[in-house]
């Protein structure tokens, strides 16, 4: 480690900091000899007025910031801070957030720290609950934890085009696809809630039926078709036409053509309830139809499937499914 020399292009006290650091490092602890090698190492285009009569590190410190050296600093660090940008592709919000408070040392009012921070971050639903949870909030501390939180929750926010899975919550089993078909009914790739998540036939993803949005977020308010990602097949209810294998409700099946779904939130939570995110126990509706799984059983083959359907009943237990992201 070298003595570091100061150039106005660091802040005072952190520019102390490190001298003292070195001194301590080299066995030099009296803090008059610490002083006198930090006056030495101030840049020679730096004069400071009876530098010799500075004998406190708190003396030193404060004729640094009177220097004009330290306003050009300040303001620097401004620029920068307007200009910052968390792209959480590159950088993890740690580090961004240390970087962030090296840049805003001086500056005391706490609505500038928000408003660069929504301004550092273009995300729809990041902007939206920052600016929410930060209100009236007058700690620096408290200000950088709500922003990483709300980075961290919205990284639970499901995204159209994004691999998702549904666990139904009765039975602990995924919604799943394959490829085979009914040999009854519409005849098409069967639907039904399988064991494993690994083997692919469990996963999804949605896409918006009224826009071009992958991997925007998903609301509440969306309409949606559900793909199986192996198959590249739509779900789909058969709400007029085939009967399920089992029960006899509305059978469902993957097939080109989906219908345009729902997302039914059973659990709201406060905040953020208008995006579909991972953990949230949902249903799924088409017209009126709400999709369920039981436990009851189908057989193709030598294979037994879990049966999915349709229903128009009331919403009960059985139609309950958590998303989880994969």
């Amino acid at each position: 480690m070298d003595l570091p020399k100061y150039t106005g292009t660091i802040h005072p006290e952190e520019w102390v900091k490190q001298v003292q650091i070195y001194c301590y490092l080299k066995g030099i602890e009296s803090e008059g000899k610490i002083i006198k090698f930090s006056k030495l190492m101030i840049d020679y285009t730096i004069i400071i007025p009876n530098v010799n009569e500075i004998n406190s590190f708190e003396e030193l410190i404060k004729a640094l910031k009177l220097h004009s050296t330290f306003s050009i600093y300040k303001n620097s660090c401004k620029r920068k801070l307007q200009l910052i940008k968390y792209i959480p592709e590159q950088e993890d919000v740690a580090t961004f957030l240390a970087n962030f408070r090296s840049l805003c040392m001086e500056i005391s009012d706490h609505k500038e720290i928000i408003t660069m921070l929504i301004n550092s971050y273009s995300n729809y639903f990041f902007k939206g609950e920052f600016i929410k949870r930060a209100e009236g909030i007058n700690s620096v501390d408290e200000i950088f934890k709500i922003f990483s939180e709300v980075v961290f929750d919205e990284l639970k926010i499901i995204k159209f085009g994004s691999s998702i899975a549904l666990k139904h919550v009765a039975t602990g089993k995924y919604l799943s696809s394959w490829n085979v078909n009914y040999p009854t009914g519409s005849k098409q790739r069967v639907v039904f809630a399988g064991e494993k998540l690994s083997n692919g036939n469990a996963l999804w993803y949605a896409t918006c039926t009224t826009t071009n949005r992958n991997y925007q977020n998903c609301t509440y308010d969306d309409r949606f078709y559900l793909t199986h990602k192996v198959t590249g097949k739509k779900l789909c209810m058969s709400i007029n036409n085939y009967k399920s294998p089992t029960t006899r409700h509305a059978e469902v099946s993957c097939r080109s053509e989906g219908d345009s779904l729902n997302w039914i939130n059973i659990n709201p939570t406060n905040g953020y309830a208008s995006y579909v995110k991972a953990k949230d126990v949902i249903t799924l509706k088409y017209n009126d139809y709400i999709f369920r799984s039981h436990d009851f059983t189908f057989t193709i083959g030598n294979k037994t499937f879990q049966e999915v359907v349709a229903h128009e009943e009331r919403i009960g237990g059985n139609d309950e499914w958590q998303i989880e992201i994969v």
